[in-house]
């Protein structure tokens, strides 16, 4: 049996994946790395995944607010972003991450395309500050478990409380409280498990 790719975004950060989400018919070109991109490298760098859509109804383009769109008000950054393949029997996750930003191109009669940036998490890792008391006799894995207890995720992976966003507090009806511990399990995420990580 031929794999399937599946490239989606959760536009609507329910942890669905699915829809008006899977943009997979739409891809013009796809490109992720995911942290080394030459052999030998110390330090990996953050995951990227670049990515190309046909745009030539707008659906794409954020300032795109007509009624028909049906993503109008959604494309907006931190958008959880899967590409996963089905070979028949499994479904696996090769990259996770976030929108960091989406450039439809501006161009009224040539072929209209969209490029969506996207960025796995050390770049959450890189902008937390962490307090955590020096770290003696302990192994590595447990110091790099108390440094991402430091790190916030974005809450809005999902369904989560924003403060001060109308579209994120409206306890019952837009969200509900998340619970920490699943944005912060490492074993899940790497099931691919609602955090894209």
């Amino acid at each position: 049996m031929a794999t399937t790719w599946t490239i989606a975004i959760d536009w609507d950060r329910d942890g669905e994946f699915s829809g008006d989400d899977i943009v997979t018919e739409r891809a013009v070109w796809v490109n992720w790395f995911l942290g080394f991109r030459e052999p030998y490298k110390d330090i990996a760098q953050n995951s990227v995944l670049g990515l190309v859509l046909d745009n030539r109804d707008r659906r794409f383009s954020p300032e795109n607010e007509d009624a028909a769109n049906p993503l109008a008000g959604k494309i907006q950054p931190l958008r959880p972003v899967r590409v996963t393949s089905n070979d028949g029997t499994t479904t696996r996750t090769h990259w996770s991450g976030w929108v960091e930003s989406v450039h439809p191109a501006a161009n009224k009669y040539g072929e209209r395309k969209a490029t969506i940036r996207v960025a796995g998490a050390m770049q959450f890792l890189k902008a937390t500050e962490t307090k955590i008391e020096l770290q003696e006799n302990q192994r590595s894995d447990q110091i790099i478990d108390a440094l991402i207890q430091e790190v916030i995720f974005p809450p809005a992976l999902s369904d989560s409380w924003v403060l001060g966003d109308p579209d994120y507090s409206k306890l019952g009806k837009s969200t509900k409280l998340a619970n920490l511990e699943a944005f912060r399990d490492i074993a899940a995420a790497e099931r691919g498990a609602r955090l894209a990580y």
